[in-house]
């Protein structure tokens, strides 16, 4: 693989990753009280796709840098594209929070899932990471353990904070 394609598939991996540690974030800042998890829904979508153009817009600022020169619309596009799985994985958890907007679940239920859901996602980029790369067990877990604790981290500080 070459060095271009590596940098590219590892940024789409990135952008997932902290668009799932970013979605988390903003549940536990503003998921804390049940009655206003249509706020929380809203900002989980809002912060997303904010953040989601500050990246797609520095990205292509930086490359105007690079390049020396006004990008092109498909050049423009192809940025956006690199920076889809910050947004997408976002999605998850917003569903989460959805199914207590509508009243599928309780909603105290639906912010705990949603918290569940963001850290179990980055558990899992942990797993998925270390069986891919064929590590030994005692390796997996611990890059589980490090990955996850990104999400521990956010959930201890909404214990404390709330």
């Amino acid at each position: 693989m070459s060095e271009v394609a590596l940098v590219h598939r590892a940024h789409h991996v990135a952008g997932a990753i902290y668009g799932t540690i970013l979605a988390t974030t903003v549940v536990a800042a503003a998921g804390h009280e049940p009655e206003t998890i249509d706020q929380a829904a809203i900002l989980v979508l809002g912060t997303s796709v904010v953040f989601w153009l500050a990246h797609v817009y520095s990205l292509g600022l930086a490359a105007r840098v690079v390049a020396r020169r006004p990008l092109r619309r498909d050049e423009m596009v192809s940025l956006a594209i690199a920076e889809w799985p910050m947004l997408q994985s976002s999605w998850p958890i917003l569903l989460a929070l959805m199914l207590g907007v509508t009243g599928i679940v309780p909603r105290a239920t639906a912010v705990d899932l949603a918290m569940a859901v963001g850290i179990g996602a980055l558990f899992t980029y942990g797993f998925v990471i270390g069986r891919q790369e064929k590590l030994s067990w005692p390796k997996v877990l611990l890059n589980m353990a490090i990955s996850g604790a990104f999400g521990l981290a956010i959930l201890a500080l909404k214990v404390f904070v709330h």
